[in-house]
């Protein structure tokens, strides 16, 4: 059997259009003789002479030659089982490249590579490839090759298909820019496109279709796909007519032509039909536009597998809509095959082995479980579910941007509750308390994800301290937090701002970022420790040593769940009046949105916070609290909840939940039991800030006020007025251990991140992400600062979160906009109990008696509104106080032991 003649990949036939190289001249004239008409025997022999070629090269030291002999064996007969050629390259090149023709050859090489890794649905290991290229063009910028069509178009694809859309958005954003400024309209339109792609997929439909209007006129040749995106954008907001109409339009143009691409694109249009049949409530008109997407890819073999098994998925969704599980499961092992040559069709589950980065297998395993549960077989639909949220693990290490795990936590949350309700059903039913641990594993699993990784990935760079590459992923990281900072406050001017310096710093953001990732696969010991468990044993025993009852929420769409730990038994509770429990917490929360609702109608409040008690805690109360908020919660102050009905006018007289418990919180039960200090700063110094803002509308007349009472307790530096700059926090923080910031805050809004302020600017979440902090204490002083966009599972995008993120390892937060006046009491309370006994909990616990009971307080000035808005978010403390405690008394002991042995030894001399 003779070998079929391919064609030399175009980004060779780019090289000699660039770069007349005598050997490139040689190798493409080598190139149609060598490989045209070849017999079987004759590959055998030529693999002989490829390996002796080979050997040649690296004698030669001719690194570009080398990788170019490689992409041309791998070309003759680009299939599958080939695809080995790309690795066995890489293992044996023998160095980087170094000039202007090697750069070359490795860009063309990694985007051949990324090309059909994509085709063969490899789509992690082709991102790698792509990012590596891109790497390469960004240091080395090669004139004439077309990196935008042939790197980041289907880099910024691949990013769309693992669901990693802020690299995706971030990524077309750029060659969106660069073929504006280059008047590449075809470029531009197909930016337009893959930019509408990524707001369908995250929700931002109207974004979409706003985009999409204004690609439509600008490409006749791409009216198709611009119609086919308007369709899906359509009939996710329910408006099926617009979107059948746009759909056929889809249709109309890619009927007429016969590219395999278009063909699949075809399919994609009939796909959309069948969902808005199926919504239209026409199963069978619906399964007919299926039965014609798999005709086309039935007789188009080369149709990417993914795309033949999102049609059979959609098909088995519809089988079992109809209540034909059999055919439905039938379906969802056909797609499995699809994905996974060597499964087996009578295996339910393939094994973890076989799974990889792939957005369908969540679709299957989600199907399955559905199916499994129509069934009523909830073991197999938990089975189901896991699998798909090892999928979602193996997803997630491909993502650049935190956005991106906030966006798959969505679907986390989803998938979540759904086990948690079926692992309740079969708790009441068997009475089996493994139901209860496992639930909580799974709603531990989805709390505060891109917290945990970067603190646990934070250890693993700490085994790199002083190498060269650990030093440099420092300076990108900061590199990159700065060029978003910067970004965010030029796009802030609106219409006034500067289209170069957005360009510039997008490109520059986007270096950084790519520059990072790149470096850490350099780091074989980098990689994120967290495996979503929690030990709950540990768990118990550490709740029963700092005598606490830790509740955890999970606040989903159908019922809320509360798990809560005693040191010796874990309970589940659900309360599935979930629209009682949602507006219960609402109008509660809106008590605090300025100073004078409680104190106007404080019965009204006081029934509202005596109900929400009831539904959040519907327990007894006996211990410490500690709680972990999800959803709503995070913005509710547990200890302003009343125990029962106030019988007294006097605000501090009222039965408050305070009184009877020390409360603290914590974003996840894995934050509170694994410490993530890096080690004790030596000396309890305070760094404090205290820009005041004087002769402004934003002065803080009691700021003053505040720091002098600090300085009574504490020693420190204090920075004051002008001191009190951005630059002197962001050189001078990482020095110590204890941090205090008077000043203001923002939470942020749809464009704008939060921010705190400085004397001379203010410092924004992006900057605060970058910072290396090893901070154990950050008390902010200032508005809202756990105030933010909220995100599922994660919690409120917060500047409190964001300082977490950079190192700090406890933190006092504020939840609404805070009172000058009352600030500077509860923190001059807050620094007198901490300095009696370096509990950060229990002080400000202490701070908010104190304050409550301080009779130069007037009666009005003790709302809640006033000593509740500071929480601490952070670890119990007392295990390593205690362990300090047990060490000064085992040294006093030591100490006394000798000086009693040196007297007595002196007075025995003596006699």
């Amino acid at each position: 059997m003779a070998a079929q003649c391919p064609t030399p990949h175009l980004g060779i036939l780019l090289a000699l259009e660039i770069l007349d190289f005598d050997m490139l001249i040689r190798f493409l004239l080598s190139f149609s003789i060598a490989f045209c008409s070849i017999a079987t025997e004759q590959s055998v022999a030529g693999g002989e002479a490829f390996q002796q070629r080979i050997d040649e090269l690296i004698k030669q030291d001719s690194l570009d030659a080398f990788i170019y002999t490689y992409l041309d064996e791998f070309l003759k007969d680009p299939t599958y089982e080939r695809l080995y050629l790309f690795e066995e390259a890489d293992e044996k090149q023998w160095r980087d490249p170094k000039n202007k023709q090697e750069y070359l050859a490795s860009t063309i090489f990694l985007c051949n590579k990324g090309y059909y890794l994509l085709q063969y649905s490899l789509v992690d290991e082709a991102v790698r490839a792509y990012e590596i290229a891109w790497s390469y063009d960004q240091r080395f910028a090669i004139d004439g090759f077309d990196i935008i069509e042939y790197c980041l178009k289907p880099l910024g694809n691949a990013y769309s298909i693992l669901g990693d859309y802020a690299s995706a958005e971030s990524i077309i954003k750029s060659y969106l820019l660069e073929a504006q400024k280059k008047g590449l309209r075809d470029q531009q339109v197909s930016a337009l496109i893959n930019l509408s792609i990524v707001y369908h997929d995250t929700g931002k439909n109207k974004e979409a279709i706003e985009v999409l209007s204004t690609a439509r006129n600008s490409s006749p040749g791409k009216a198709g796909l611009v119609y086919s995106n308007l369709a899906k954008n359509y009939l996710n907001i329910n408006e099926l007519t617009e979107a059948r109409a746009y759909a056929l339009k889809a249709a109309q143009a890619f009927e007429k032509m016969e590219a395999v691409e278009d063909l699949g694109y075809l399919t994609n249009v009939y796909s959309i039909l069948s969902s808005i049949s199926l919504m239209k409530g026409d199963s069978a008109e619906a399964l007919n536009y299926l039965g014609k997407a798999r005709h086309l890819m039935e007789a188009h073999p080369l149709v990417k597998s993914r795309e033949y098994a999102k049609v059979i998925v959609l098909e088995a969704g519809i089988l079992s809509a109809m209540g034909d599980y059999g055919g439905s499961l039938n379906n969802y092992n056909q797609a499995l095959q699809q994905l996974i040559p060597q499964f087996k069709p009578y295996k339910w589950f393939p094994s973890e082995e076989m799974l990889y980065a792939e957005n369908t297998f969540k679709e299957i395993f989600d199907g399955m479980a559905n199916v499994f549960v129509s069934l009523d077989s909830p073991d197999q639909a938990i089975t189901c579910y896991k699998k798909s949220f090892s999928v979602e693990e193996r997803l997630k290490q491909n993502y650049g941007y935190n956005e991106s795990k906030y966006l798959q936590q969505g679907e986390n949350r989803w998938r979540a509750e759904q086990m948690l309700a079926l692992f309740y059903r079969l708790f009441v039913l068997t009475k089996d308390i493994r139901y209860i641990r496992e639930a909580f594993e799974v709603a531990e699993m989805t709390k505060s994800i891109a917290l945990k990784d970067k603190l646990y990935n934070r250890m693993a760079w700490e085994s790199f301290a002083g190498d060269p590459l650990f030093v440099k992923r420092k300076k990108l990281a900061l590199r990159r937090s700065r060029a978003e900072a910067a970004l965010v406050q030029e796009q802030l001017k609106g219409k006034q701002a500067d289209m170069g310096t957005i360009e510039y710093l997008m490109d520059r953001k986007n270096k950084a970022a790519m520059d990072l990732k790149v470096l850490e696969r350099k780091m074989p010991g980098l990689a994120i420790k967290n495996n979503g468990q929690t030990n709950l044993d540990s768990l118990q025993h550490k709740v029963r040593l700092n005598q606490l009852t830790l509740v955890e929420y999970f606040f989903g769409t159908e019922a809320l769940y509360a798990f809560v730990f005693d040191g010796s038994s874990v309970k589940m509770y659900r309360n599935n009046d979930i629209e009682q429990v949602r507006e219960a917490v609402i109008q509660y929360g809106a008590q605090f949105t300025d100073e004078v609702k409680i104190n106007a109608a404080p019965d009204i409040f006081a029934g509202l916070s005596q109900r929400l008690f009831g539904i959040l805690l519907p327990f007894s109360v006996d211990h410490g609290l500690l709680i972990i908020p999800d959803g709503l919660l995070n913005f509710i102050p547990f200890e302003a909840l009343l125990t029962g009905k106030p019988t007294s006018a006097d605000f501090s007289q009222w039965p408050w939940l305070i009184y009877k418990s020390p409360v603290f919180y914590q974003y996840s039960a894995a934050l509170y039991l694994n410490d993530f200090q890096r080690g004790e700063l030596s000396a309890d110094k305070v760094l404090g800030f205290f820009p005041r803002f004087a002769d402004t509308d934003r002065y803080l007349k009691y700021s003053q006020n505040e720091l002098d009472e600090i300085r009574k307790y504490f020693d420190g530096d204090f920075l004051s007025n002008n001191e009190a700059t951005k630059q002197a926090f962001i050189s001078r923080a990482p020095d110590y251990p204890v941090i205090h910031l008077s000043t203001h805050a923002k939470p942020g809004g749809f464009h704008e991140p939060p921010s705190v302020a400085f004397a001379d600017s203010a410092l924004y979440l992006p900057e605060v992400f970058g910072l290396d902090l090893n901070t154990r204490l950050l008390v902010l002083g200032a508005c809202e600062t756990g105030i933010g966009k909220l995100y599922k599972g994660e919690g409120p995008l917060s500047l409190a979160t964001g300082f977490l993120h950079a190192g700090v390892n406890n933190i006092v937060l504020s939840l609404w906009k805070v009172n000058d006046y009352s600030t500077s009491r509860l923190m001059a309370n807050f620094y007198r109990n901490y300095n009696e006994e370096p509990l950060a909990y229990d002080a400000l616990h202490q701070a908010k008696l104190d304050y409550l009971k301080d009779r130069n307080v007037g009666v009005d000035k003790k709302s809640p509104y006033y000593w509740a808005p500071f929480v601490y978010y952070g670890g119990h403390d007392s295990d390593g106080i205690n362990q300090e405690l047990g060490f000064s008394l085992y040294m006093l002991f030591v100490v006394v032991a000798v000086v009693g042995v040196g007297v007595w030894s002196y007075y025995r001399k003596l006699k």
